[in-house]
């Protein structure tokens, strides 16, 4: 009898498992609609919800295209949701593209990213930002995660960098670039910091941070080199009055 109950159990597991592992894409973000926030819009689906690929994802004003994923359903029965994410095309310098190793704790909720890079333009970064002054600017931004672990607001942990290769800004008198710019990423009480590699050609020396409800910040000084058009060293004066070794405040 009690190999009869055991081959019903199993029979009944077995069909379950099957079902879901062919379930499509577009049928699971139907029923997971009304979860989702107001800002969250979604295109069209192909695949099942183990490996599968949506055409868009938008949220408010950031538009992500062709993600990927890929489930591993053997880490449900560690209680996590684990696989691989891609979006975007990385040849596309003007389209957001990444991919990331993951894996989530279906009780806890608590997030883990491992090998993840996320590449998007500067013009984005730019529309976060409360510049004193209007600036046009072209560049891409690169970000290297080698560990994240969420938390409160945004993060427990965090091993990593950003990179901009070149950025170019647009002046009185045309395209020039501020060449490289980088930063190293860290937790500060639950903060996404990162502080700017000070070897720049706008002596940028900065702390950045995303704290919560998304409060962008930036505390430094800049001091532009004698090889950046005069139109830089102009625009600098309108941060405030210089230290005494001619930097200027920033703080945005």
């Amino acid at each position: 009898m009690k190999q009869k109950i055991f081959l019903v159990l199993l029979f009944i597991f077995s069909f379950l498992v099957f079902a879901l592992s062919q379930l499509p894409a577009s049928v699971a973000a139907q029923l997971a609609q009304g979860q989702l926030p107001k800002n969250v819009k979604l295109g069209s689906f192909v695949g099942t919800i183990w490996q599968g690929q949506v055409s868009e994802v938008r949220i408010n004003r950031i538009q992500v295209f062709n993600v990927r994923w890929s489930l591993k359903p053997q880490a449900l029965f560690m209680g996590k949701l684990a696989g691989d994410v891609k979006w975007g095309n990385p040849r596309a310098a003007d389209e957001m593209s990444g991919n990331t190793d993951f894996s989530v704790a279906l009780l806890s909720k608590q997030a883990h990213l491992t090998k993840a890079v996320m590449r998007f333009e500067v013009e984005q970064l730019i529309t976060q930002l409360n510049l004193p002054l209007p600036v046009n600017a072209t560049g891409r931004v690169i970000f290297n995660i080698d560990e994240y672990q969420s938390g409160l607001p945004y993060c427990q942990q965090i091993t990593g960098d950003v990179f901009s290769p070149n950025v170019r800004v647009e002046g009185l008198s045309g395209w020039f670039s501020i060449g490289e710019l980088g930063a190293d990423l860290s937790c500060k009480s639950g903060d996404l910091a990162a502080v700017v590699q000070p070897d720049n050609l706008l002596g940028l020396r900065a702390d950045v941070s995303l704290g919560d409800k998304l409060q962008f910040k930036v505390a430094g000084n800049v001091k532009p080199d004698a090889s950046l058009p005069k139109e830089v060293h102009d625009a600098v004066k309108f941060l405030g009055r210089p230290d005494a070794e001619g930097r200027y405040p920033v703080n945005l």
